[in-house]
């Protein structure tokens, strides 16, 4: 391997490790998120969030940080995983929020009806995912206050504060509590709609098929 070889690929791992830090980084993640997830599938959303995951578990040993790295890694992609868990709550119950009885039924039976339901579906999850992506580009623009940084101003001889038993803020009440909520909603869908459990996972499933008919 040569000088100038070893020279980007320690730039890259720099980049990697000051991920949160970099405006490209925020502007790829949110291109890929929104791209991916509204003209392909929800599937690659979840790919987008744990490629996320991983660029965070390998930076935090980077910096020497070994206690609860995993958790340290949720505590970082909380807001990530509350938008995934807000737009397959949204499959579950758009139904619901329309209050158009039958509509599933329907989009299954005719051509119209389908576009329909997929063109208003679409619209507001890509409204949910559009005002979700903002919050992160604003966690970016602050320093990503409260987003687990304080890992990496710590002194590596002193063992680091686990974020989640520090203040919370504002947003770490509203992200903690939307993922209870929303996870509570999913699991309930079959009491609270007319799915049944099979239809609700079927839901699911092609929700997250990385490449839905």
């Amino acid at each position: 391997m040569n000088y100038a070889t070893r020279r980007r690929l320690a730039r890259g791992r720099r980049w990697l490790v000051d991920h949160d830090n970099r405006t490209t980084f925020t502007i790829l993640y949110i291109t890929l998120a929104l791209v991916l997830s509204m003209a392909i599938s929800m599937f690659w959303l979840v790919v987008v969030v744990a490629a996320h995951g991983i660029i965070e578990y390998w930076s935090l040993g980077r910096n020497g940080i070994q206690d609860r790295r995993f958790g340290r890694t949720l505590w970082h992609v909380k807001l990530d995983i509350a938008l995934v868990l807000a737009a397959l709550w949204l499959g579950l119950y758009i139904d619901l929020l329309f209050g158009i009885a039958g509509l599933s039924a329907a989009a299954r039976t005719g051509a119209q009806a389908t576009a329909r339901f997929v063109a208003w579906q679409r619209a507001i999850r890509g409204a949910l995912l559009t005002a979700d992506e903002a919050a992160l580009a604003a966690k970016a623009a602050l320093g990503g206050k409260g987003h687990g940084n304080n890992d990496r101003t710590v002194p590596k001889h002193q063992p680091p504060p686990r974020p989640w038993r520090q203040r919370w803020g504002i947003g770490d009440w509203l992200t903690m509590s939307s993922i209870v909520v929303l996870l509570a909603m999913i699991l309930s869908a079959p009491l609270v709609t007319d799915h049944s459990v099979a239809e609700a996972l079927a839901i699911l499933a092609e929700d997250l098929h990385p490449w839905p008919h």
